[in-house]
This record gives structure tokens, C-alpha cells and sequence, in this order.
């Protein structure tokens, strides 16, 4: 049975958290039976890798050992993708090592690889997204002159000297369908050097010129060419100016494909193309209804069957699409009715202003449109006419077929030709194949992303283009929460030249960014095929040629391992998901291009006060949600507090109307720095005299506040009078994010302290966080173990209680509140070294653990002194010896069908190490060494000490000090609970016994020292990677490189005692 994409939330868990609650050392919780949901998170909330598949001659029975292996690893399930050699379109001639005219995407074998890619995901208990066309997803097979193809538009021009006559067939005629011609004066012309970058590897220079139109002389001559494409056209010599240009622009396929012909492929021999579905896949057309009519069409009529459409609705969960990654097929985004739709939406005519669109890059990275650059002799060189075609180019369509909370728009008003197709496939996912419809909505094109983010089920980003930025993916998940999306997906973990030298701690860093960002699902980048490919080495097929992060998978020394990480990603996506988002305050956000995206709000000030925020589009105001009651601002949604208008942004008139409303319902709007005064588009100057009369209206307003730039938290509280929902005070820079769950009664806030900046094991900040005391009891859920923990050192009155806590660099903790408990708050803070323990169930009682050198004395309400006995002193653990399992390259070649690309695996002599060091500093046999070590030594329990033999020895924690890739604790046999890498400390009193006892570390690296010695025999489809990418770096460092000690402590068990209080002074 398919799995819910949303499951109800059950707080249900058990455990520990070595995150510190009012004390620098990591607490031993009290352990709670209230359930297994929170343990065991369902595969729907589980994280999925992509899955890369070369192409159709792929094993079914290794696709099947593939599916399980990322299920033994912890994923809910993988994103099947037909990677196709990027679409085989990375060389020129195309390039592949097998026969896509029988093994193409669409091809009745591309049928049963999907297979048997949802029968294994069904065998296995997982859930599968598919990609809806081969390489990025964008685009099936078709005829040639099938509408709803990718189209370009493609320009010609000539010179006409003052004063001269054009006379004769318009230039470029016959390149294409006729658009339009137009003319224009030249004013200025200059030799100029342009660059682009077409694809991945490097950037171009290109010799052109720059020149300037006169803007008055831009004139549409269309009507004077014939049928047979001749035009007579006079010009004057009275105008000042160098001279006239005369311009034609013609419409055609692009001919861009997602999947290349079999026919251009010279490599090895192909099958004879015997139909359309053997020739390829084609890229279709992303701004109408056609292009999305197209794919559909060929899945309904060509690929689905009874057997796949059923295997679709039980395991299928998302279909997808990538990023618009194509824009190196044409020179100019088009589509056939562009000139018509402009008209109609924007007001005047486009059709002479046609060459300026070659100004700029269709796509970032992406081809140069032209050398001869155009612009215009207004001040703003023409780019306010660009705005207005690119917000034609995401403007048009009603939304007629969108999910239940699209905007409430009348078909006249304003949406989005991207939209328009987004929101087809979408209702086609969830009507025919009763899933979603994810894609990754516009960034990188000209158009703006917070349009259009709305119309997609399930809006999914990217790590490597959002450039880890939290602030980036606060721009993205705020118009998708505000539009009601839940799920906001990231394909994540993409970074350049680091194929096989990411390590996992980098990984679940770049989660954690995601997650306090507001995207909440993420797809690992990604598992490649483990199966043979023709003329591919060890250690097997590579997607980008090595160029980009991660090839996951058993060919990782880790991937044992794995699940530990997995598991913690589940659940912090399991609370992540939960009930609804709630953001403190909304900044105005409108731009019309989203070429690169960058930080819009560059101070901390925000984060340090605890205050939670996103960007918000004047485009998302007619979302249903988008309405203020009461003071707050989407209510149901985010229920922000404020909204934030910064004096150079730019405003539209119906979005400062929608202002004027929201601040009538007495929503506070805070004008930062002073009032907006100007415009994206040369359709909006119209509107100017009415924006600043409505704004001017405003200032007026007594929920309307002028605030001067500097600290935006601080004129929040103290101006506007607003606070965040969870206040933050620390030594550090904490995020917060928070998500409201009606259903169980609870309240989650997701703490991230950013270390960025700081080595590994640095960074630890402490400090406290405050909420409304009606939230109910605080809880800590331990993502790392499962388990849930009763906070008792908080400190509440009637309005607000006060948790203490201390986080260890780039470490995240959870804090949940139960709305129908009462908090049991027994202290208010701790010394440092001091923490709850695991006997304090419930108030009264109450275990503290000192791990101080000194006793520590508090005193109970009742009057009693409580002295807490002193530590043994911590124990730095000597004396190891190592052995390292070490993977290497098999020593027989890749030419045969049976190779299993498994590595050789080589024990070490044992090493004795006095202390703990790098693997390099070992020995010069493990300098450049894959693998994984095993680490064993002994010590004595209890610790000795001069006076007591036992004194202070109640229990102890392990503490690795911070882990480089993975590491797993044996003690005595035992083995101990995860550890997070950035505070690897877990208490293993439950393992010791007296006397000798015995502890195994095995740590495991990543293979990229294994692939750097190598790197000169490798080669993916026969292609040496020495030509595409550099070899990986040389690690720095690889095993346990920290000292690991044994941090004793003493235990005492108070009873009756309702409230605790510390007797020092000392501030914590």
C-alpha cells in the first residue's frame, strides 16, 4: 500500500541527546515510552537519493540489489533518473557506448527499467520519484514538427547608411517561421568582449560590438514585407546618428534534445531509427500548455501501460523535473504567441524592442545570444522593457487546474506563462497518475522564481544553486508555504570536483542549512548505477565525469554506516514537515529575473534576536491565504507579525494596494531605510503617481512605521512593538525555525547554531531561548538517537518560560512543546559540567550528573542543601592499536560484462598509536588511503583516584571530540547509540564493568584517496577523466585524529524537591 506523502505526526520516541541543557556537557536524559514514530520515521519522511541510471542496458537484478541497498541505508525511497550522458549532448560528435536507438529513453527497454525500478521499490517498502524524460527530465520522445517543441528565436540585421534604401529579400529569410522586422537608428557602436559560460568547465571570451539604439527610433516595419519576404524601406538622412539597422527575427525548433539522436552517435554502431520513439528525446517548450501537452501526451499514448500506471499509483510518489537546464539550445526564450500575450498582458507592443532580448544570456550558465549586443539610449539602457518581457515570459494563464490554494485570479489578471505549463502537469500527476508533480521552479532563468513556485505540488531547489545559503532558501520556501506546499524538496549535496571526497558531516551540514531554511525534503545527489558499463573502471560509472558530489553507495568504505546519518535526516524532516510552518516577519522580495541567487538580507541581526523571516512577492498576494486578520498576515500560514518594505525595492501598484490593506487590518508595515519610490518595468511607470500617492497615504497609517536602516530586530521590538516567537539570547549565531503541529498538540522549533568560520570542534556558543509559557511542557527529541527527552531546566511565569542551551558548532537541536502538559521546570540553570540524568521521570524527582573535579551545592525550596560529590578526573584513552582495512582498484580490467567494480580490501599490519593522529602521520603506507579503521584499546573501570577508589565514578560518557566522516562505538561489546559528528559524546555507564574493560572505534573515509592514486586508469564510457576533471584533493586528515576520553561522573538522586537553585553567582 502506497505510503501518505504527509503522515500524521505521533510523538513517539525514546532517548538520549548530547545536546547541553544549561550545562556545557552533554545531559543523560530520563527516557520516555510515548511512541515509535519519531524513532522509526515512515519511508514518506525519510530522505531519497537520485538514483542515476545510464541508460536502458541496466541489469534489473542490479537495479534491485541498487533499491535495497538504499533501503538497508535508511532512504524512504530514490528518484529514478535516465542520466543518458547529460543527454549525450557534452560532445560533439554525440557520444555513447551503447545502442540508444534499442536502449533510448521511451524505448519499450527504458519501459521495463521503470520498471522493474518500481517493483523493487515495492519489494522493498520504498517510494519512487520518476523522472517524466531522460537526463534532467525535460523532454520525451516526438516528431519533428509535433507542436509543443522547445522553439528559439533567431535574428538577422543589416546596415543601412543615413539617408540610404533597403531594397530587396529581408536578410535571414527562410530561417524560420517570419516574426517580425523593425528598425532603429544607431547612435553609438564599439568593439566589445563578451563572455559566457555554455556549459560546465570553463568560461568563453567572445569579440562583438555594443550598440546603442535610439530609443525613438524603434520602429516596427512587419506590414512592408511581402509573402515572398521582400521589403522597400527608405531611410532619412536628416537624423543624427552613425547609421540604421534593419532587423528580422524568425521562429524555428531549436532541435535541442534531452537525449541525443541515435544517428549522430559515431561511437559504436547504432540500430536502424525506425520510428520517433527510437530517435531521441526532445526538449519541449516550458511556456505553454503545448509543451506540457507534449510529454504527457507520449506518456499516456506511448509508455504507460496497465502494468505501470498501476505500479505508479502504489509506489510511484513524485513525477520531475530538474532545473531548466537547456538553455543552451536556444539563444532567447520563446514560445509562439509571446508578441500576442505581451500585448495583451502588458500593454503595448513588444515587437521593436525584439533586439534588445540578445542584451543578456538566456540562462546562467549558458550560451552567448549574440556578439552584436543592442540597448537602447534611455537611462536605464532598455533593461525596463526586458523586465516586461520577462514578466511576459511568466505571465499569462489562469490558473484553471492548480492544487486547492492557488491565487484567486480572474483569467484577465496576471500569472504565468511558465505557469501555465508547470500547472498542467501538475493536475495531470495528480488526476491520472494520483501522485505529485515536483520540478525546480525558474532560478538560474529570467523569471521571477516567487511567481511561480505556487504552481507546482511539491517546489523543489538545489543545494549547489542556492549556494548554501539559508537566507536563498528562505526566499523559496516562504511563497510555497504561503501557497499552502508542506513539502519542499532540495536536491542537495551537489559541490564541484568532490565525487568522491564529500564526507558525510559536510553533507548533513548542507541539511541543516536546507532544513532552518524552510526546506524540509531532501534528495541526495546521488547513488549511481553499481553495475557494469561498457569501457567504465573502477570504481564504476560516474555520473558529470567526476566533475560533481557524490557518488553514494557501497563503494564508499561508509555506506555501512550510512544509516546513522539517514535516520537522523528522517527525523529532523519528520518534525520539519509537521503541521505548518510559522515565520515571525516578511520582507517585500520582486524581481523579474532570478539569473543568481544571492542573500537579500546580509546583517545577523535578525537571527541573533531570534526572529524568523522570509521573502514574500507582490506576485503572491492574490494566493488565498495571503490575507491579514487581526494584525497578522496569512494567519492559517506563516502568521507573520510584520512586513518588511525596504526603500530600494521595487513596487508594483496592485502589491502597495494590497499593502494599504494589510496595514488597515493592522498588520504593522515597516518601511526600512525610508518609502520605495521606483520600478522594475516600463509598464509599471504608469502607475508611479498612484504608488507614491498610496505609499505617501500610508506613512500616514498608525500601523505603518519609517524605521532608519541599522539593527531592523531592534526597531521591531522597540518601534513596531513585535517579538519573535522564540527570542533568542547567545554567545553565538543561532537560526530558529519553527513549525506548528494542531493536530497533535505540539510546537517544534529547530535550533542551528552556525559555526561558520570555525575549525571542526570549535565553535560552541550557549545562551538561552524564550517562548510564551502557554506553549506547554518542553521536550528535547534527539534526532540522532530517537529519543525524547523531558526538559527540567527551564525557568516559566504566567507569559514565557526560559530554557538554557548549549550548542556545540553547526549542531542542531529540537524542541518540542506539548500544549497539554504543564512544563516541569525544576531548575533554572546549571553550572557548567552539571546536567540532568536519566532517573528524573517526572517531577518531583530529579538525577543530576557532576563531571566537575569539584562538588557542587544547590539548595531546595524546602531549605535542604544538596551538595552534588565531585568527578574522577576525565580519562584521555591510550595505548590503541590500529588496523586498517584499505580499498584499492581491482587489478583486472573493465572489458568484461560480469565486472563488479568491487573494490580490493587489504588488512594492515597492526599499529600501535601512544595517541591518536592522522593516518598519514601513522605511517607513509596509509598516506592517500580509502578504507575503514579499526581502532581497539583497554582501560580500567573505575578510575583510580588517590582518596576513593570510587569516588565520583557513578557512570560515564565518551567523548570523541568531533568525527571526520563516520566513526561507531564499541564498549565492552556493546554497541553505543549514533553520535553526532560535530558532539560525538554518549554516556555508556550500561556497558562498564569493573576492572578491564574494552573499547572498538571503526571509522571509515570516503574513496577519495583510493580514486586520486588511480586517477591516470580511469576513464567513464571511455572517456579518461584526466581530460574532464582535476584529480580529488589530497585529504588533510582521515580516521580519529582527536583525543578520545572517558569523562566519569557522579550521580545523585533528589526526591521531593519541586524547585532546585545553584548557589553560585556565576552566569551560565
Amino acid at each position: 500500500m502506497k505510503l501518505s506523502t504527509v503522515d500524521a505526526m505521533k510523538l513517539f520516541a525514546t532517548g538520549c541527546l548530547p545536546l547541553m541543557l544549561a550545562s556545557a556537557a552533554p545531559c543523560k536524559p530520563e527516557v520516555f515510552d510515548i511512541g515509535a514514530n519519531f524513532a522509526n520515521p515512515p519511508a514518506s519522511v525519510r530522505p531519497f537519493f537520485r538514483y542515476w541510471v545510464p541508460d536502458a542496458t541496466v541489469s534489473d537484478d542490479i537495479i534491485n540489489k541498487d533499491v535495497e541497498a538504499i533501503k538497508r541505508a535508511g532512504a524512504g525511497g530514490f528518484e529514478l533518473l535516465g542520466f543518458y550522458n547529460y543527454g549525450g549532448t557534452q560532445s560533439e560528435p554525440a557520444f555513447s557506448v551503447t545502442d540508444w536507438a534499442k536502449y533510448g529513453w521511451g524505448t519499450e527497454a527504458w519501459r521495463n527499467t521503470t520498471r522493474a525500478a518500481l517493483r523493487s521499490s515495492k519489494e522493498h517498502g520504498l517510494l519512487m520519484d520518476y523522472a517524466l524524460g531522460p537526463n534532467q527530465g525535460s523532454g520525451v520522445p516526438a516528431h519533428e514538427d509535433d507542436e509543443g517543441l522547445m522553439l528559439d528565436l533567431v535574428p538577422f540585421n543589416a546596415t543601412v547608411p543615413l539617408g540610404g534604401s533597403f531594397n530587396g529579400t529581408l536578410p535571414g529569410w527562410g530561417s524560420g517561421k517570419f516574426v517580425s522586422a523593425s528598425i532603429a537608428l544607431v547612435l553609438e557602436s564599439r568593439v566589445a568582449n563578451w563572455s559566457a559560460t555554455p556549459g560546465f568547465e570553463n568560461t568563453f571570451y567572445y569579440n562583438g560590438t555594443r550598440q546603442v539604439l535610439a530609443s525613438d527610433s524603434l520602429e516596427d516595419v512587419s506590414s512592408a514585407v511581402s509573402e515572398d519576404g521582400h521589403v522597400v524601406l527608405n531611410f532619412p538622412s536628416s537624423d543624427t546618428g552613425l547609421e540604421f539597422r534593419l532587423f528580422a527575427f524568425y521562429q524555428k525548433r531549436s532541435g535541442y534534445r534531452e537525449q541525443v539522436s541515435p544517428e549522430k552517435i559515431v561511437q559504436i554502431p547504432q540500430s536502424p531509427v525506425d520510428g520517433y520513439i527510437q530517435n531521441g528525446s526532445w526538449v519541449n517548450d516550458h511556456f505553454s500548455k503545448a509543451g506540457a501537452k507534449l510529454l504527457i501526451d507520449f506518456w499516456e499514448d506511448s509508455f504507460l501501460d496497465l502494468d505501470l500506471r498501476e505500479l505508479i499509483r502504489e509506489v510511484g510518489q513524485y513525477a520531475w523535473e530538474d532545473s531548466m537546464e537547456f538553455g543552451t539550445g536556444v539563444a532567447v526564450w520563446w514560445t509562439p504567441k509571446m508578441l500576442e500575450q505581451f500585448r495583451s498582458i502588458i500593454g503595448y507592443d513588444f515587437t521593436k524592442y525584439l533586439p534588445l532580448l540578445y542584451s543578456h544570456v538566456s540562462q546562467t550558465p549558458g550560451p552567448l545570444p549574440s556578439p552584436d549586443r543592442f540597448f537602447t539610449d534611455d537611462e536605464d539602457e532598455g533593461m525596463s522593457y526586458l523586465n516586461d518581457y520577462y514578466k511576459t515570459v511568466r505571465s499569462i494563464a489562469h490558473p484553471t487546474c492548480a492544487p486547492d490554494k492557488m491565487a484567486k485570479t480572474d483569467p484577465n489578471q496576471l500569472t504565468t506563462l511558465n505557469r501555465v505549463y508547470l500547472e498542467t502537469l501538475q493536475a495531470w500527476a495528480q488526476n491520472a497518475l494520483q501522485g505529485e508533480y515536483t520540478a525546480q521552479v525558474v532560478y538560474n532563468l529570467p523569471m521571477e522564481m516567487a511567481a511561480n513556485i505556487p504552481a507546482v505540488g511539491v517546489p523543489e531547489t538545489e543545494s549547489l544553486g542556492f549556494a548554501h545559503l539559508v537566507d536563498a532558501y528562505r526566499q523559496f520556501s516562504a511563497p510555497a508555504n504561503l501557497a499552502g506546499r508542506n513539502i519542499i524538496s532540495n536536491e542537495l549535496g551537489a559541490v564541484q570536483l568532490e565525487a568522491y571526497t564529500q564526507t558525510l558531516p559536510e553533507l548533513i551540514w548542507d541539511t541543516k542549512l536546507s532544513i532552518v531554511g524552510g526546506v524540509n525534503r531532501i534528495v541526495y545527489h546521488g547513488y549511481p548505477y553499481s553495475g557494469y558499463y561498457p569501457n567504465t573502471t573502477w570504481p564504476g560509472y560516474t555520473t558529470f565525469y567526476y566533475r560533481f558530489s557524490a557518488m553514494h553507495g557501497p563503494r564508499q568504505p561508509a555506506w555501512e554506516y550510512y544509516d546513522d546519518y539517514m535516520n537522523w535526516t528522517a527525523r529532523m524532516q519528520q518534525i520539519a514537515q509537521s503541521g505548518v510552518a510559522k515565520t515571525d516577519v516578511a520582507f517585500w522580495v520582486y524581481d523579474v529575473t532570478t539569473y543568481e541567487i544571492f542573500s537579500r538580507y546580509n546583517s545577523s541581526d535578525m537571527d541573533d534576536a531570534g526572529f524568523t523571516y522570509g521573502y514574500i512577492s507582490p506576485s503572491n498576494f492574490d494566493l488565498e491565504d495571503a490575507y491579514a486578520q487581526d494584525g497578522i498576515l496569512a494567519p492559517e500560514r506563516q502568521a507573520y507579525k510584520a512586513f518588511v518594505v525596504r526603500q530600494k525595492d521595487s513596487m508594483t501598484l496592485a502589491g502597495v494596494q494590497k499593502l494599504e490593506e494589510f496595514a488597515s487590518n493592522g498588520l504593522p508595515i515597516v518601511f526600512y531605510g525610508g518609502i520605495p519610490d521606483s520600478v522594475l518595468s516600463r509598464s509599471d511607470e504608469k502607475d508611479l503617481e498612484s504608488i507614491h500617492s498610496i505609499l505617501e497615504n500610508m506613512s500616514k497609517m498608525e500601523k505603518v512605521h519609517i524605521v532608519p536602516e541599522g539593527s531592523l530586530a531592534l526597531s521591531l521590538i522597540s518601534d513596531v512593538g513585535i517579538t519573535p516567537r522564540v527570542a533568542v539570547e547567545t554567545d553565538g549565531r543561532w537560526m530558529t525555525y519553527w513549525r506548528e503541529d494542531e493536530v497533535s498538540a505540539h510546537s517544534y522549533v529547530i535550533l542551528y547554531n552556525d559555526a561558520s568560520g570555525f575549525s571542526l570542534g570549535e565553535g560552541r556558543s550557549s545562551g538561552k531561548v524564550t517562548v510564551a509559557a502557554a506553549l506547554g511542557a518542553p521536550y528535547v527529541y534527539d534526532a540522532w538517537t530517537g529519543e525524547v527527552i523531558a526538559v527540567r531546566v527551564c525557568q516559566h511565569d504566567d507569559e514565557s518560560m526560559t530554557i538554557p542551551v548549549s550548542l556545540a558548532g553547526n549542531q542542531t537541536a529540537i524542541l518540542a512543546f506539548d500544549h497539554d502538559e504543564t512544563p516541569q521546570c525544576s531548575l533554572d540553570r546549571l553550572p557548567e559540567g552539571v546536567s540532568v540524568g536519566a532517573a528524573s521521570a517526572a517531577a518531583p524527582t530529579l538525577e543530576l550528573l557532576n563531571r566537575n573535579s569539584a562538588a557542587e551545592t544547590f539548595e531546595c525550596h524546602v531549605e535542604q542543601t544538596i551538595k552534588l560529590p565531585a568527578a574522577a578526573p576525565a580519562v584521555e584513552l591510550s595505548d590503541w592499536t590500529l588496523v586498517v582495512e584499505s580499498w584499492t582498484a581491482p587489478n583486472k580490467t573493465s572489458a568484461d560484462a560480469d565486472y563488479t567494480y568491487e573494490a580490493v580490501k587489504t588488512n594492515s599490519s597492526a599499529f600501535s598509536l601512544p595517541s591518536l593522529q592522522p593516518w598519514s602521520d601513522v605511517s607513509d603506507s596509509l598516506r592517500n588511503t580509502s578504507g575503514v579503521g579499526f581502532y581497539s584499546t583497554n582501560f580500567t573501570w573505575p578510575p583510580r583516584s588517590a582518596s576513593d577508589a570510587h569516588a565520583g565514578s557513578d557512570g560515564a560518557e565518551i567523548d570523541l571530540a568531533y568525527i571526520l566522516n563516520t566513526a561507531r562505538v564499541w564498549v565492552n561489546g556493546h554497541q553505543v547509540p549514533p553520535l553526532d559528528p560535530v558532539a560525538p559524546v554518549a554516556d555508556v555507564s550500561s556497558f562498564l564493568v569493573d576492572g578491564d574493560n574494552s573499547i572498538t572505534i571503526v571509522t571509515a573515509t570516503t574513496l577519495g584517496a583510493a580514486v586520486r592514486e588511480y586517477w591516470e586508469q580511469i576513464s567513464v564510457a571511455g572517456v579518461p577523466v584526466t581530460l574532464t576533471a582535476p584529480p580529488p584533493r589530497e585529504e588533510a586528515a582521515q580516521g580519529l585524529v582527536a583525543s578520545v576520553k572517558l569523562i566519569p561522573y557522579s550521580s545523585t538522586k533528589i526526591e521531593g524537591c519541586y524547585n532546585l537553585f545553584y548557589r553560585q553567582d556565576e552566569v551560565i
